[in-house]
């Protein structure tokens, strides 16, 4: 019994798939594309987190109206510079090897890396992700979470329900209108 894709969309739980934006009318853009995209006073939704939204989502909010980020998953983020690297760790042995850390080491780094740069209690529990997860993927950016914590961006947990035409809605009922989406999948 094959079900329909319309279906899927109305009556499915969302994923972060083609399929799912099908409805949106406004422009929908790939991660990869925004440096070539204006969000000049636009009302952006970023829907998951690969490393070009990490990375460039400080540039983003420099411009646009608005931007509502979408957690599916909390993320490790580290610093991408030295100098970052430098702040979170002190140890020259640590420095010196630290092409060979593993996924244990990089996570206690990252966690680190996010107690220093969040300070309200809420929004570093909101991003601190499973540091027992198998798979665990990290990003790299020196300006995430202070993009995240200005004023005209938010840190949306709760789960994505639906893309209609003009809007995200979210579990929690709300229909989070905007101009452009930025898709990760």
């Amino acid at each position: 019994m094959a079900i329909k894709k319309q279906e899927v969309n109305v009556h499915g739980i969302f994923q972060n798939t083609a399929e799912f934006f099908e409805q949106f009318r406004g422009k929908i853009i790939p991660s990869h594309d925004i440096k070539q995209t204006d969000f000049k006073d636009k009302k952006v939704a970023v829907i998951g987190a690969d490393q070009h939204t990490v990375t460039h989502l400080e540039l983003i909010s420099q411009s646009a109206q608005f931007i509502k980020v979408f957690q599916i998953t909390p993320h490790f983020v580290l610093p991408n510079t030295e100098r970052g690297l430098q702040k979170l760790i002190n140890h020259p042995l640590v420095i010196k090897n630290r092409r060979l850390f593993n996924s244990r080491v990089k996570s206690l780094l990252a966690l680190r890396y996010l107690d220093s740069q969040v300070q309200d209690a809420w929004t570093r529990r909101q991003l601190t992700p499973n540091v027992a997860a198998a798979n665990k993927v990290f990003l790299k950016s020196d300006s995430y979470y202070t993009a995240l914590q200005k004023e005209n961006c938010k840190l949306i947990t709760w789960p994505v329900v639906k893309i209609s035409a003009d809007a995200v809605q979210s579990m929690e009922g709300i229909e989070h209108l905007v101009d452009i989406i930025i898709t990760t999948y």
